[in-house]
C-alpha cells in the first residue's frame, strides 16, 4: 500500500503505548554508529539512572565477550545464547536504568522480546544521518545499504524515535579554535547533544515541568504554553524547512506549528530530521498539524487517505512531539484511539471551516463540536473559521466568554480568517498562529499566512489595546555604569515587540532599591552587590535556588490585582501572578529568584568534556570568591552532581559563612554532611585526600569595585594539577582578558592539558535570557541577546 512505502515502515504494527511510569527503564535500539551509547551515557548521567549496555550485560552472564563465545560455541549457540541474555537483561531492570541494545536487537527473537517490553516500558529507536553512519563505520555502499534496509525494522519493536541530529561541537581534535571574542579555546564535545537529548527526556519522563513549577513559579517552564496568557504558535511548513535559517525565526513564539505539508519517499526520515532541527534551533515545543490537501496528488482511495494521515500522526507521537493536532472530521474510534496512544503528547482537537456559511460563533453547533473533543479525551479544542464580516470578531470573544463559564474547561483556540480577522487573532489567548517577516518569500500553499500577524505586531496590538501595560525595569548595585544589561533586554524588547524600557542606576543603599520599586509601572529588576544577599530581609517570596543559594540577583513585583487571587505565598497563588506579569498595578510584596547560577550552570554543561564529567564521589570544584555569584557558582556544582567543592576567598570568614550555609542546606547529600571546605591560603597544598579541580569557577572582579581593589587573582599552579584539565569559568569580563585567562592559557600550551576557558561573555547573555524570560514571560530571543553582548562590550573594555 502507498502509506506503507512513503513511510517506510515494514513488518509488524508498530507498538503504540507511551503511557510509562516515570521511572521506567528506558531502552535504545538502533544501527551500529547510530550514537546509542554516547546517548545512554548522557541520559543516564541526566537522569540519575544506571547505563546498561548489552556487550557488557552479555560478558557479566556468560564470562566471556560475544566474540569469544562466538568462536568456541558457533552461530547457532551464539544466536540462542545471545537472545536469552537479551530478554534477561531486560526483565531485571524494569526501572531506573538506560539500556542501550547493540545489533542483538535485529534478529526476529530479539524484536519481538522488545515488542513486548515497549508495553510498559520506554523503547527509543534512534536514527542519524545515513551518510554520517557510513563515514563513522568506513562501509561501502552495498554494506551501508543492507545495514541501512536491516535497521529499519528497529521501528516494528520501538514505541518511540530519535533523530541524532549532527552536532557541530564533535568536529576537530581538541585543537585550539578561537571564538569571536578573540579568546583562545578548546571545544567540548557535544554540547548540543546533550541539551538536546536531556530535554527530550525531560518531557518523555515528565521530570521537566514539575521540577520548574516547584522550583521558580515565575520559569516560563512552570506553566505549559496552553496555560499561559497570550501565547504564539509559529506556522512552518515542512517542506520550507530546508530554505530557512530557523535560528533567525527564535523571536517571540512559544512553539512551531511544524505543518506537513508534503507526501514523498522517505517522508518519516525527513519528519525526524526536521524535528530534531527545530528543537536545536528554537527550542521551543511542536505542534504537529498534517495539512488537509496533503494527499490532493496521490491517487490512493479515500479510505487509504484517511489511513495514512493516522499513520502520519501517529510518526508525530513516535517523535515525542509536544502536540498534535487533529482533524474531528473523522469517526471517534479513530480519534479516541489516537487519544489513547498519546503518552506524554497533547491532542489539540480540530475545527477548521474555509468556506464561509450560515453558521457563526453563536451557533449551537459549536458547543456541541466541543462537548465531543471533550468526550474523546482532547486536551484542548481549535475552531478556525473563515470570515468576511468584521461583526464576527465580537461573536468569536462572546463564544471564548462562554467557554470560560464552564468550571474545568478545555483550552479553546478560536479565530476568524480572512481581510477583518485579524482583531480576533490578536485577541485569541492560547498558541495564535504568527509568521515571521523572512518567511514573506515563501510561498503559502494554505493560502492562510497573509492573514497571520508575526509575534511582535500581534504582542504591539495587545500593547495599543491595553491588555499589556509598558512597565519600566531596572539593573541596581553599587558599580552598574559598565552594565551590558540594558543594551541586552532592549534588544529583546524591540526584537519582541514589547514597549517595556531598562535602565542601570547606581543606589548607595537598600534603601534606595525599595523607593524605586514602589511604582505600580515597576516591573522587575537585575541586583548586583552588594545587596544580593542582604535584600532577602525584604523578600515576601522566593524560588526554590534562591532560598539555597542564600541570594537573589532578580526581583519581581507582587501586585494586588483583579484576577490575582489571595496572595498567599503558595505556589498556585504565585503562578497566577506570574500569568499577568505584564500587567501594571499596586505592588504589596516581592519575589526574588536567582538566574546567576543559570548562567554558570548552562555554561559548564556545555562545555565540561566527556573525560571530565561530572562523578558525584571523584569530581572536585573550585570556587574562588565568596560573594553572590560565589554563592551561585557552589550551587551551580551541586546542581551538576559535585559533592566536593573547595572555596578560597581573601577574607576567610566570609568564606567559612557561605560554606557553613550550603553544609547546613545540603547536609543529606554527602555521607559527612560537608559539601563545601575552605581553603584559607593560596599557599596550602591541595589536600591530597581529594582529586584536582576539574571544574574552576573565579568569581572575584578584576576591576575596582567602590574602594574595594581589583582581585587581579591567579590560580597557585598546585592547583592546576588535573591531568584531563577540566573547565575554567571566568565570571569578569572588564577586562576581557584577566591574569587567571592569561595563566589558564599558559599552563594550557606549556602541559598540552586540555583545560576549556569560558570568558565572562559567555556567562553573562545566559543568566540575562534566563532573567528576561522570569521578568516577562516570554521567550527571549537568545541569539539577538548574545549578539548584543559582543557587539557593545568593547565601549567598557579598556
Amino acid at each position: 500500500m502507498a502509506v506503507e512505502t512513503q513511510l517506510e515502515s515494514p513488518g509488524p504494527q508498530t507498538p503504540s503505548t507511551r503511557q510509562f511510569p516515570s521511572n521506567a527503564s528506558i531502552v535504545l535500539i538502533g544501527s551500529r554508529g547510530a550514537g546509542k551509547r554516547t546517548l545512554g551515557f548522557i541520559g543516564a548521567t541526566h537522569l540519575g539512572r544506571r547505563l546498561i549496555t548489552e556487550d557488557h550485560y552479555f560478558q557479566e552472564a556468560t564470562g566471556t565477550t560475544r566474540g569469544e563465545f562466538l568462536r568456541k560455541y558457533g552461530n547457532h549457540e551464539f544466536y540462542r545464547r545471545n537472545v536469552e541474555v537479551l530478554k534477561q537483561m531486560l526483565d531485571k531492570h524494569r526501572s531506573g536504568c538506560i539500556i542501550e541494545c547493540g545489533m542483538g536487537s535485529l534478529s526476529n527473537q530479539a524484536q519481538r522480546a522488545l515488542r513486548e517490553y515497549s508495553k510498559t516500558n520506554p523503547v527509543i529507536y534512534v536514527t542519524r544521518a545515513s551518510h554520517r553512519i557510513r563515514s563513522l563505520l568506513r562501509l561501502g555502499e552495498e554494506e551501508a545499504a543492507r545495514l541501512e534496509a536491516a535497521d529499519l525494522s528497529h521501528r516494528s519493536c520501538s514505541n518511540l524515535e530519535y533523530y541524532n541530529l549532527y552536532d557541530p561541537s564533535c568536529d576537530g581534535t581538541g585543537t585550539e579554535t578561537p571564538p569571536e571574542n578573540g579568546l583562545g579555546n578548546i571545544s567540548s564535545r557535544l554540547k548540543n547533544v546533550k541539551e538536546d537529548f536531556s530535554n527530550f527526556l525531560d518531557f518523555l519522563t515528565g521530570q521537566g515541568l514539575l521540577r520548574n513549577s516547584l522550583e521558580s513559579p515565575f520559569s516560563i517552564a512552570a506553566l505549559p504554553p496552553e496555560l499561559r496568557s497570550n501565547t504564539y504558535a509559529l506556522s512552518l511548513r515542512l517542506s520550507s524547512i530546508p530554505d530557512l535559517d530557523l535560528a533567525e525565526l527564535e523571536a517571540g513564539a512559544d512553539a512551531v506549528q511544524l505543518k506537513i505539508d508534503t507526501w514523498t519517499p522517505g517522508l518519516q526520515g525527513i519528519m525526524a530530521k526536521q524535528v530534531a532541527n527545530i528543537r536545536r534551533r528554537l527550542g521551543v515545543p511542536i505542534i504537529f498539524h498534517v495539512e488537509e490537501y496533503v494527499f490532493a496528488d496521490s491517487p490512493m482511495s479515500i479510505l487509504e487517505k484517511e489511513a495514512a494521515y493516522f499513520e502520519l500522526l501517529e510518526c508525530g507521537l513516535r517523535l515525542g512531539v509536544e502536540y498534535v493536532v487533529v482533524d474531528l472530521k473523522y469517526s471517534s474510534d479513530r480519534v479516541s484511539h489516537l487519544v489513547r496512544c498519546s503518552g506524554p503528547t497533547k491532542v489539540i482537537g480540530h475545527h477548521l471551516h474555509r468556506e464561509e456559511n450560515s453558521w457563526g460563533w453563536d451557533d449551537d453547533s459549536r458547543m456541541i463540536q466541543y462537548r465531543r473533543a471533550k468526550n474523546l479525551g482532547c486536551d484542548m479544542v481549535r475552531f478556525v473559521r473563515a470570515t468576511s464580516k468584521v461583526q464576527d470578531n465580537d461573536t468569536v470573544r462572546d463564544f471564548l466568554a462562554k467557554i470560560d463559564s464552564i468550571p474545568g474547561h478545555l483550552p479553546v483556540i478560536a479565530y476568524n480568517l480572512g481581510d477583518h480577522g485579524r482583531p480576533s487573532l490578536v485577541a485569541n489567548r492560547i498558541f495564535t498562529p504568527v509568521t515571521h517577516p523572512i518567511m514573506q518569500t515563501t510561498v503559502s500553499k494554505s493560502q492562510i499566512r497573509q492573514f497571520l500577524p508575526t509575534a511582535a505586531e500581534a504582542i504591539q496590538d495587545l500593547y495599543q489595546s491595553h491588555v499589556l501595560d509598558p512597565l519600566h525595569f531596572y539593573h541596581l548595585g553599587a558599580s552598574v555604569f559598565y552594565s551590558l544589561s540594558p543594551a541586552m533586554h532592549t534588544a529583546a524588547y524591540r526584537a519582541c515587540g514589547m514597549n517595556n524600557d531598562f535602565q542601570s542606576l547606581q543606589v548607595s543603599s537598600l534603601g534606595d532599591i525599595l523607593r524605586l520599586c514602589q511604582d505600580p509601572q515597576f516591573g522587575g529588576a537585575a541586583i548586583t552587590q552588594p545587596y544580593k544577599v542582604e535584600i532577602l530581609s525584604h523578600i515576601a517570596a522566593k524560588s526554590y535556588h534562591a532560598k539555597a543559594i542564600g541570594a537573589i540577583n532578580t526581583l519581581l513585583p507582587l501586585r494586588r490585582l483583579p484576577n490575582s487571587g489571595m496572595l498567599d505565598g503558595s505556589i498556585q497563588s504565585l503562578l497566577r501572578q506570574a500569568n499577568q506579569r505584564s500587567k501594571s498595578g499596586p505592588i504589596v510584596a516581592y519575589y526574588g529568584d536567582n538566574t546567576d547560577f543559570i548562567g554558570i550552570l548552562t555554561c559548564l554543561r556545555r562545555n565540561i568534556s566527556p573525560r571530565n564529567v561530572v562523578q558525584p564521589s571523584r569530581t572536585t570544584g573550585l570556587v574562588i570568591g565568596a560573594g553572590g555569584m560565589a554563592r551561585a557558582a557552589i550551587y551551580a556544582m551541586i546542581q551538576l552532581g559535585c559533592r566536593k567543592v573547595f572555596l578560597y576567598n581573601r577574607t576567610v570568614e566570609k568564606a567559612q559563612e557561605v560554606a557553613h550555609h550550603f553544609n547546613s542546606w545540603a547536609a543529606g547529600l554527602t555521607i559527612d554532611g560537608e559539601i563545601v571546605r575552605v581553603l584559607k591560603s593560596l599557599d596550602e597544598a591541595w589536600p591530597v585526600e581529594f582529586r584536582q579541580p576539574t571544574i574552576i569557577v573565579s568569581c572575584v572582579p578584576a576591576r575596582s569595585v567602590g574602594d574595594q581593589a581589583p582581585a587581579n587573582f591567579e590560580m597557585p599552579m598546585h592547583w592546576l594539577g588535573s591531568l584531563t584539565g577540566g573547565v575554567v569559568v571566568e565570571l569578569a569580563y572588564l577586562p576581557l582578558v584577566t591574569p587567571l585567562l592569561k595563566q589558564i592559557r599558559r599552563v594550557r600550551e606549556e602541559t598540552h592539558r586540555a583545560w576549556v576557558i569560558v570568558d565572562g561573555l559567555e556567562v553573562l547573555p545566559e543568566q540575562a535570557i534566563a532573567q528576561f524570560e522570569l521578568m516577562t514571560g516570554r521567550r527571549a530571543p537568545k541569539r539577538r541577546m548574545r549578539l548584543e553582548v559582543q557587539q557593545n562590550y568593547h565601549r567598557y573594555d579598556e
